[in-house]
């Protein structure tokens, strides 16, 4: 029973992993796989879908948080430019920081790249660039 239990609590991290480890021939699955991290706070989860030059710089937005309920999360608007390894998408956070419960949007345009491991092996997509301030902190 304990095994199980341990197994619930790392598959969502697991799968994180294991979806950015390689690149399709577009971020949607990458992107819908960072989405859903954060749809359940998974933030750490979220971070793995992230360059480590700018992964920091979104933990230290998203620390845990009881105050902060996420209640929708999606990427969209992928717009495919002339480098193939490289797309703008446009990311939606809907959410409600407490004591508010007005639900708000948080938006960020994240620039998608292709990466390659250090060995050349493999290449994953992921984003490259700092998400905006979160209004609650500023």
């Amino acid at each position: 029973m304990r095994n199980i239990f341990i197994l619930l609590l790392l598959t969502p991290l697991l799968t994180a992993c294991l979806g950015s480890s390689s690149a399709d021939s577009s971020p949607d699955k990458p992107g819908k796989g960072f989405s859903e991290s954060m749809r359940w706070s998974d933030f750490h989860g979220a971070a793995a879908y992230m360059t480590p030059s700018v992964r920091a710089a979104f933990l230290e937005q998203f620390q845990e948080d009881d105050d902060l309920h996420v209640v929708d999360s999606s990427v969209s608007n992928i717009d495919i430019g002339q480098d193939p390894k490289a797309v703008d998408a446009n990311y939606v956070m809907e959410y409600y920081h407490l004591p508010s419960s007005q639900i708000k949007k948080w938006r960020w345009k994240q620039h998608w790249r292709v990466v390659q491991d250090k060995e050349g092996k493999s290449e994953a997509w992921l984003i490259d660039n700092k998400p905006p301030p979160l209004p609650w902190r500023e």
